[in-house]
């Protein structure tokens, strides 16, 4: 999967949800454990979030490219999947799959959640 030392994450997403009375309402978490890598997203990465999430502590994720990842999308209501790392929990905010060339994977960018955000 990657020159770095693998180690042990998990992906919590969604069970698909709905729009009710024009607000969306998450479906139940599902909890995949994966093995990938995360570092401390660099400085140009954090350039590429919104304004709103570039003070966050951000890392990057390189994950296996068999998984599936979801995005925020704040215009939609629909919160992004979650990565855990470290006891914490970061949530996707952009997410490339690479899947041409010798190495296929995805490469996550993720926030950390603040406490109280569900």
């Amino acid at each position: 999967m990657s020159i770095f030392m693998n180690m042990d994450l998990a992906q919590v997403t969604h069970s698909p949800g709905e729009y009710v009375k024009g607000v969306w309402i998450e479906g139940l978490p599902i909890t995949y454990p994966f093995q990938g890598t995360a570092q401390p997203a660099s400085g140009k990465t954090l350039e590429l979030l919104p304004e709103g999430k570039r003070n966050s502590e951000t890392i990057t994720v390189f994950a296996p490219i068999a998984l599936s990842f979801t995005t925020a999308e704040p215009r939609d209501q629909r919160s992004g999947d979650i990565i855990q790392w470290e006891n914490r929990e970061y949530e996707v905010q952009i997410a490339k799959k690479w899947s041409v060339g010798l190495l296929p994977h995805w490469e996550l960018v993720a926030t950390m959640k603040k406490e109280g955000e569900t």
